[in-house]
């Protein structure tokens, strides 16, 4: 019988113990039969991570790293990934927990399928079950003007899981909650870029990979639960920082100018509404105080910027002729204004 094919699967923790544990457990348990897990302490406490290390029953299988020195998401991730040769790739956040068959059926239909460059599972909720989780739900998509949101979550409404996301879809980004790629699809692409820090960095490698010319799908047959905020805590300031921040970034450095133009002045109408809704609310002055920074900080990483956008992924936009799945319409208005807050009653055609 033939082998399945290599799956390294990216484990990345900073001082998060909590759930790690739990997660390389059910990632051990899985059916699939060819895995090697890569954990990435991000420069833990040195006590932590060797009571840790020493302390649980998987870890002597796992190739197991500690960086000396603080990097971001992207960074941690590209530290692993130059270190796995071929195969199958896994980024999977150390607060999920994953199903026993959750690898089978994304392999199986990427090996049939060549021109998908990643997929993401069903992503649900571990404290409520028969929910999907709010960072990746049934697959991602993003409007013209930066705003994510998901089939199954739009903001803050979260579905529940009634099967309605059973059908295998096209997206438009994969959740870096579970983000299944392959390596070769990193070395034609390139590598996540660390100008993110943490946060759009995903989204980012999706738009460069549809720029080449693959696909990005979700498969419903394959679940993973995340507990949700376990590791980056609830929502923060700082939170709010990145998200205005990297958003922003994302849309200079993916966009033509022709679309610069287009999208990006309305945009920053709803970013001055989003400062002072934060500012007249007692609860959050910190968040307001946060979209004034990432928009000063912006200013610096401008020629770091202007640099991407003449590099060789970019100019790549003209391989693939068929238009990313934005949506055209701003799911801002649909949601607050016209009250749409499922996927189901959005306009699907403005795709």
């Amino acid at each position: 019988m033939k082998k399945p094919p290599l799956v390294s699967i990216i484990l990345i923790t900073t001082d998060q113990f909590k759930f790690i544990g739990e997660c390389i457990d059910s990632v051990s348990s899985s059916n699939y039969k060819n895995i090697q897990i890569y954990l990435i302490d991000n420069n833990s406490k040195k006590e932590d991570y060797i009571n840790f290390y020493n302390s649980h029953k998987h870890l002597k299988k796992i190739k197991f790293f500690h960086l000396k020195k603080r990097l971001g998401f992207g960074g941690c991730c590209n530290y692993a990934i130059r270190k796995i040769k071929k195969g199958y790739i896994v980024l999977l956040n150390d607060d999920t927990i994953v199903s026993k068959n959750w690898l089978n059926p994304v392999i199986k239909y990427m090996e049939k399928n060549p021109n998908v460059g990643a997929c993401q599972p069903k992503i649900k909720n571990m404290r409520k079950k028969n929910y999907f989780e709010y960072a990746g739900a049934a697959g991602g998509h993003m409007d013209v003007y930066g705003y994510p949101f998901c089939r199954g979550r739009i903001f803050y409404t979260v579905e529940k899981d009634s099967g309605q996301y059973d059908d295998i879809a096209d997206i438009a980004w994969t959740s870096g909650n579970c983000f299944i790629s392959k390596k070769e699809v990193f070395k034609k692409v390139g590598y996540l870029d660390e100008i993110f820090y943490i946060y759009q960095d995903e989204a980012d490698f999706c738009w460069r990979m549809h720029f080449h010319g693959y696909r990005l799908v979700y498969i419903p047959k394959s679940v993973v639960y995340h507990y949700g905020s376990g590791t980056v805590g609830t929502q923060n300031s700082w939170k709010v920082y990145l998200h205005h921040r990297n958003t922003i970034m994302l849309l200079l450095k993916n966009y033509t100018r022709k679309e610069v133009i287009k999208y990006l002045p309305f945009r920053f109408f709803l970013d001055f509404v989003a400062f002072w809704y934060y500012l007249l609310d007692n609860k959050l002055p910190l968040n307001a105080l946060a979209v004034i920074r990432a928009y000063i900080n912006l200013i610096f990483f401008i020629p770091a910027i202007i640099k991407r956008r003449k590099h060789a992924a970019f100019k790549m936009r003209n391989v693939n002729k068929r238009p990313y799945m934005l949506y055209k319409k701003s799911i801002i208005m649909d949601y607050f204004i016209n009250g749409k807050k499922k996927f189901s009653q959005l306009d699907v055609t403005k795709l």
